[in-house]
């Protein structure tokens, strides 16, 4: 079974993008240490199968901080410009479960979007869970700012796809600046 998960494409990309990733939080963060909890494959890390905790980045000061992370395909970049929130897994199967959304607990998110050779992360932002989840209630919930769709492959997930311009205000960094919001 590890090696079913190890090949999915979905996987391969990731792996291949995280030192990218990496390079960003150095950038931002120089000496912090990064911890992938996602080391063991299916075996998940307690933090990031109950709280949707991926990364943890400490500080030089021992302070750290928890990230979530998603990785995107440059073609979903230059064709949406929207944010993915995994809403159920199996999705209309009788294994479907919450998806991230219900388990969303770190502090903050990493989305990037890998250009079209995957060498770097040419678009990328993170963004403060906290914020992000009270603009979504302020909302009315994900049904109001963003539209549902079915992923068919792997974990057959439901998902809401929300532009981006509607969740910036929960933006600390971006590609753009490197600013603090």
């Amino acid at each position: 079974m590890v090696g079913n998960f190890d090949n999915l494409s979905t996987e391969v990309f990731r792996r291949k993008m995280r030192p990218h990733a990496i390079k960003i939080y150095e950038t931002l963060w120089p000496g912090c240490k990064i911890d992938d909890l996602r080391e063991q494959g299916i075996k998940v890390h307690v933090l990031d199968k109950e709280f949707g905790i991926d990364t943890l980045s400490t500080f030089t000061s021992g302070q750290w901080i928890s990230i979530q992370e998603k990785y995107r395909r440059f073609a979903l970049w230059s064709k949406w410009k929207d944010f993915t929130q995994e809403y159920i897994n199996a999705a209309g199967t009788k294994y479907k479960t919450p998806g991230e959304w219900f388990h969303l607990g770190a502090q903050i998110y990493f989305i990037g979007w890998a250009d079209k050779n995957e060498s770097h992360f040419p678009y990328w932002f993170i963004m403060d869970i906290a914020k992000y989840k009270l603009l979504i209630e302020q909302s009315g919930g994900l049904d109001k700012v963003g539209y549902l769709k079915f992923n068919k492959t792997h974990g057959r997930a439901s998902f809401y796809c929300i532009p981006i311009e509607v969740i910036k205000p929960a933006f600390l960094v971006t590609w753009r600046d490197m600013t603090i919001y």
